[in-house]
Order: structure tokens, then C-alpha cells, then sequence
């Protein structure tokens, strides 16, 4: 099993395919396993570099601080492990927050950067809705209940639409024997609270491309407005038919604007 001490936790990760490195940041309530729709996507371009983070997956923090800066030491210290002085990063939600924050702590560590679904400071409403789901979680919602609640806030509208596939995802979840429990779900919610990217955003140097799903009912484009203003070398691209988890919903063209972007393909 893959997996490094450091910085005072251990810390589990995976790898895949063959390439320029991809160091791949998940989000809130997310370990490696969520890249599962893109990694075969992405693999045969790039060597994937996936961690679970503090209080994700199978790596064990024994309650050390969960912080956007201390992951992103973390991701630091995974890439000294492998002998891997540059990479490409992409940040999914949470994950995006952390690959600023990887990107300002450490600009000469970056090639290229991918922002997906995330913003430098969450909207109020976001907040909330993610506060009301763990009230519900810990008040002892039933989880096929509580995955259904949560679903609603991840996916595109269309996924509802096939009563199989949603039962089928639900039970999924329930199987998975590294789902995050609902005392890390508080502490990384609690990290995310207490924490705002907008200065590290304008300390990041890398050429960044941010992907925004039109249907994101966490961070819907509307509301981010210029919210990237202080990353420089940013360009903006929307993906349509697609909910905040973006790379599941559209997994095919979140694939090829990442693969443009790194600079295996040519932009369409």
C-alpha cells in the first residue's frame, strides 16, 4: 500500500499512467478514488499523482491539523518522496483551494495549474448548504438519505433523471470501506471556513486554467464574478451539462480542456 510518514501523519496516495507528472487534489468528503471517471482519461498522458488528504481516505492525521496550508506540505513532501521537482497540479472544490495555496507556497514545484469547480473564498450560500448537510449527517440522517441530499448538490439535473443510476451511486457510497466519517467531514469544513485564498491568488504565477460547470449549484458562475481577478495568467473556460462535480458529469470534456490546457492537445 502506497503510502509516506511525514509532517507528522501518514499520508496514503496512488498512482497511475505514464507521463509528465499531474498531481491531483481532491476535495471536500473526497479521497483518490474520486478521480476514478478521468484517471484512464488522463493516464496515458501524464504520470497521476493522487493523494488522499488529512482526514480523507486511507490517510491517518491521529487528529493533527487539517489546514489548507498543511495539505498543501503535504502535497509537497509527496512530490520530494517521488523525486519530483515539477508538476502540473489540478484542484477539484476544496482541492482547488489547496492547489492556490500549493501554487503561491510553491511556485517553482508548478507547471501548469487546473482550478475545477472552487474559488479562492466559498459563497455564503455554499457554507451553508455544506453546514446543513453535516447538521443532517450528525443529527443521524439515514445515509441513503443523506448521500441522496448530498447527490443533489453535486451532480448535473440529468443524473436524476435515471432512478437506477441514482440508487446504484447511493449504494456505491455506502460500500466504499474509506468514506470520510462525519467528525473529519467537521474538520475539514472547519479548515475551509477559516481559511481565504484570495491572497495566495495573486501570488500564483503558473499559466492557470479555471473550469466552471454551467449547472453548479455550489459555485455557480454567476455568483464567482471576478473572483480570479488576481491570478494573472488565468483563463476561464465553462463546461455546459455539467453539475459541481464536473469531471464525473462530463468526464470526456473535462479530460481534453485539462490535456489542452497541459499542452497534449490543442485547444478546440
Amino acid at each position: 500500500m502506497p503510502e509516506i510518514s511525514v509532517n507528522g501523519i501518514t499520508l496514503h496516495y496512488e498512482t497511475a499512467g505514464e507521463g509528465p507528472p499531474l498531481l491531483l487534489i481532491a476535495g471536500l468528503a473526497s479521497d483518490n478514488a474520486s478521480w476514478a471517471p478521468i484517471a484512464p482519461l488522463l493516464a496515458p498522458h501524464a504520470t497521476l499523482i493522487m493523494p488522499d488528504n488529512r482526514g480523507c481516505g486511507r490517510t491517518n492525521d491521529d487528529g493533527a491539523e487539517i489546514s489548507m496550508p498543511a495539505i498543501a506540505e503535504d502535497c509537497a513532501a509527496l512530490l520530494d518522496h517521488l523525486g519530483v521537482e515539477k508538476a502540473h497540479v489540478l484542484g477539484h472544490s476544496m482541492g482547488g483551494v489547496i492547489a492556490m495555496t500549493f501554487a503561491a507556497s510553491f511556485p517553482g514545484r508548478v507547471d501548469r495549474l487546473v482550478l475545477a469547480a472552487t474559488s479562492p473564498k466559498a459563497p455564503h450560500r455554499t457554507g451553508s448548504v455544506v453546514d446543513t448537510l453535516l447538521a443532517l449527517r450528525e443529527a443521524g440522517l439515514p445515509e441513503s438519505q443523506w448521500y441522496r441530499s448530498f447527490f443533489h448538490w453535486l451532480f448535473r439535473p440529468s443524473f436524476f433523471e435515471d432512478d437506477r443510476a441514482v440508487e446504484a451511486a447511493i449504494a456505491m457510497s455506502r460500500a466504499y470501506p474509506y468514506a470520510q466519517s462525519a467528525a473529519n467531514m467537521r474538520r475539514q469544513i472547519e479548515a475551509g471556513r477559516q481559511f481565504d485564498a484570495a491572497a495566495f491568488a495573486e501570488r500564483i504565477e503558473a499559466e492557470t486554467l479555471t473550469l466552471l460547470a454551467e449547472e453548479d449549484l455550489l459555485f455557480p458562475p454567476s455568483l464567482l464574478g471576478d473572483a480570479f481577478r488576481e491570478i494573472r495568467k488565468n483563463r476561464l473556460e465553462i463546461l455546459k451539462n455539467a453539475g459541481h462535480s464536473l469531471h464525473w458529469d462530463q468526464s470526456k470534456a473535462f479530460a481534453d480542456a485539462v490535456l489542452a490546457h497541459l499542452g497534449d492537445r490543442p485547444a478546440k
